[in-house]
């Protein structure tokens, strides 16, 4: 025993002599076309680039070998062990004819699902079940083909999820491009094995893991293995226990969380300072270990995870339960990152940290499918090849880099608590809002403040200047909604690493840091980078071959233009607005181009007409503009319009194009321009689709004339956002 989990490639866990028996307690197999078409996605992308793919845990329970072969009971993830089993038995009969030595076994279900496992495993093809002794010679009576016919259905019913899964995974791999490597997925594909401790409750780990109403996950691993590399100290266990406890619930604010002496500790005596690089510090002076009781032994791996499955809460836990009133204000936030997502920015920092020259080809990725493995590469290994020593001598293990285990362990739980505080205070989440629609949000951007002599907390504005905190959360927001998904989030991973690397943070220079990096990524997305010194003839066809692309066209274009918009608009009526650099500043320079102006001028001219009660004519307005999630890109014209007739012949161009939600664009998308009008609330719309009402409104139609005045008018601000020379 090596204390580690076994990391083993599908080669290895199939050609093992093991038998993996799901217990009678778990449920049948139940994933579904989604889940296991997922799995197949990110198996394919990870072996099409060649790189290593995690499956995530099985965890087991060893058990007596029978007829000399191990039996592991399986614990945890019994719906990816036989989603893989399914495929390896599809792929099997695709010519892949390499050794198969491990069995799958279902005590609930050990007499439907053992053969047809088994001949799923053996020609590919479900068999019939058995109909023994019906129309033989004194056949059965009425009553004993009813029971048969009955037991005939219950089994098939049984096994249906089984072969709806084969057949899922076969139809899957027979469409053009889907294909998996046999040999790549099993050399590449690997699942790591934690086998709990001998005597584990297991009682006590399912009423754990139903308590929490969720699986075995690879940040609990992680969480383990920090503990274990400092267990010689159980006061440095207990705090990067603790600070992980504090750091993982995304949707509270930290302080929420700690303990009051915590709250002092790591925050300061105003519970809002960013927590010190001290980890003597962040430890404190009571911790456990203090006391000259600590009688020198190292903790395991699996002794960690043993005593974190069947320990009570510690102190510290009970103590965040009764500590501080709450507001209720901070229960109704949401992070716009979920923690494993959030563990690769800072796997990130702290991998950039520790170079002085960080290479972009060797950065950490932000896909939390690489979590375990960038774990173990940078901070703390996880796992080896074979067994490597004794458990007492895990304490003394060193990383790839040459630094101590244990070190490690510390310092990136320093970075994790100094990451989250800085991603508390300095980044938006979302106002929790059970009637409104999934697609909208409320975004918020507030900061812990602490009262101790009331024992009590409220939230506040980051910062004081209130058109400051609003520019903050609508150039932000502009970047969640393009970014919404949780890996990938690159413009989060800019916002965090100047954060970590700023000595003060003052709001008007991270948002002109953050103005710059949007600006950066418009020239990528125009493409324009490379054109900034090449004649103007050149770049006179560049930018409308970047927007005029109908649904192709990159939402980030769409998305930042309504920034812009946005900035520009509600200073319109302004007075002070041409004395103030702020808007000047989205375009990187001193003074406004032209073209704001002409937008400007626009705005007032369609804004200004009177809304009418048939709903003819609707009011602009852009102080109601809200990013949300509108990701469906909905031409304004349609491109098959409902009543019949041809389109426009630039119905693809930038000027007849905006984005809604997917929800409003599957109700309305082939409706006339006019109609359209009429059955949208116009004033919660994206400011470039209020635009295109605003033109058609004044004009009282819309085709090929509108639609290229609004593409010329577009292309020249956004000429002028990315500082390309395209039009004067």
């Amino acid at each position: 025993m090596t204390g580690k989990p076994a990391v083993l490639s599908i080669a290895e866990l199939f050609g093992e002599g093991c038998v993996y028996r799901v217990p009678i307690y778990q449920r049948a197999y139940a994933w579904d076309t989604d889940e296991i078409e997922t799995l197949l996605d990110d198996i394919r992308r990870a072996i099409s680039h060649d790189t290593q793919y995690y499956l995530g845990s099985l965890v087991v329970a060893r058990r007596d070998s029978e007829r000399n072969e191990a039996v592991y009971e399986v614990i945890d993830g019994q719906q990816r062990l036989t989603t893989l089993y399914l495929l390896m038995a599809v792929l099997r009969h695709g010519n892949d004819d390499n050794a198969w030595n491990m069995q799958l076994e279902y005590e609930c279900r050990a007499e439907s699902y053992g053969a047809l496992l088994e001949q799923l495993r053996a020609s590919g093809e479900p068999d019939q079940p058995e109909d023994s002794g019906v129309g033989v010679q004194d056949g059965p009576s009425d009553q004993e083909k009813q029971e048969k016919q009955e037991k005939r259905e219950e089994m098939e019913m049984m096994r249906r999820p089984l072969i709806k899964g084969y057949q899922c995974i076969r139809q899957y791999l027979e469409k053009p491009g889907q294909q998996i490597n046999p040999e790549k997925l099993r050399t590449n594909v690997r699942i790591i094995r934690d086998e709990l401790p001998s005597g584990t409750d297991l009682n006590r780990y399912f009423e754990i893991m139903n308590t929490r109403g969720v699986q075995l996950r690879p940040q609990d691993v992680i969480k383990a293995r920090l503990m274990s590399s400092v267990a010689s100290s159980p006061a440095d266990c207990e705090t990067i226990g603790r600070i992980w406890d504090v750091c993982s619930d995304m949707g509270r604010y930290m302080q929420c969380l700690a303990t009051p002496d915590e709250r002092t500790r790591w925050f300061g005596e105003d519970w809002s300072s960013v927590p010190p690089d001290d980890w003597n510090r962040l430890v404190g002076e009571t911790a456990p270990d203090n006391n000259g009781s600590y009688d020198g032994s190292v903790k395991s791996f699996k002794k960690v995870l043993h005593e974190a499955l069947n320990n009570e809460p510690t102190q510290a836990e009970q103590q965040t339960q009764t500590g501080v009133q709450s507001d209720d204000e901070a229960e109704r936030h949401r992070s716009i990152i979920s923690f494993p997502s959030f563990l690769m920015h800072v796997l990130r920092i702290y991998s950039d940290g520790k170079s002085d020259t960080p290479d972009d080809d060797q950065q950490v990725p932000l896909d939390d499918a690489e979590l375990l493995r960038v774990f173990d590469d940078k901070v703390v290994e996880i796992y080896s090849e074979a067994s490597r020593g004794s458990e007492s001598s895990e304490g003394s293990e060193t990383s790839g880099d040459g630094n101590s285990a244990e070190n490690n362990a510390k310092r990136f739980a320093a970075t994790l608590l100094q990451c989250r505080f800085l991603f508390d205070n300095y980044i938006i989440k979302t106002h929790i809002d059970s009637a409104a629609p999934s697609d909208a949000a409320e975004w918020t951007l507030k900061c812990y403040k602490g009262n101790r002599k009331e024992r009590s907390y409220y939230l506040a504005n980051t910062f004081s200047d209130e058109v400051q905190q609003q520019e903050l959360i609508m150039i932000q927001s502009m970047f969640q909604v393009t970014e919404a998904g949780n890996n990938y989030k690159n413009a989060l991973y800019a916002m965090l690493q100047w954060l970590w690397n700023a000595k003060t943070i003052d709001g008007s220079v991270f948002l002109q840091v953050i103005r710059e990096y949007a600006r950066g990524r418009l020239e990528g997305e125009l493409r324009s980078k490379d054109l900034k010194n090449a004649p103007t003839d050149g770049c006179q066809s560049h930018i409308p071959k970047a927007v005029n692309r109908g649904v192709g066209t990159e939402r980030f274009i769409f998305n930042y233009l309504d920034y812009a918009l946005w900035e520009l608009l509600t200073h319109t009526d302004d007075s002070s607005q041409e004395e103030d650099g702020s808007t000047a500043s989205i375009f990187g320079t001193d003074e406004r181009p032209a073209v704001a102006s002409d937008v400007c001028t626009r705005w007032k001219e369609y804004a200004s007409q009177t809304a009418r009660p048939d709903g003819g004519t609707q009011t602009l307005d852009c102080r109601q503009f809200r990013f949300r999630y509108r990701n469906s890109v909905e031409h304004f014209s349609p491109q098959h319009p409902l009543g019949g007739g041809d389109a426009p012949g630039n119905v693809n161009d930038f000027g007849n194009l905006c984005l809604l939600t997917v929800r409003e664009n599957s109700r309305r998308n082939n409706l006339d321009a006019m109609e359209k009008i009429r059955h949208f609330n116009v004033a919660q719309q994206s400011l470039k689709f209020q635009f295109m009402v605003g033109q058609a409104q004044k004009e009282n139609t819309w085709g090929e004339r509108q639609i290229n005045e609004q593409t010329e008018l577009w292309i020249r601000l956004l000429d002028a956002l990315s500082n390309v020379s395209y039009v004067q």
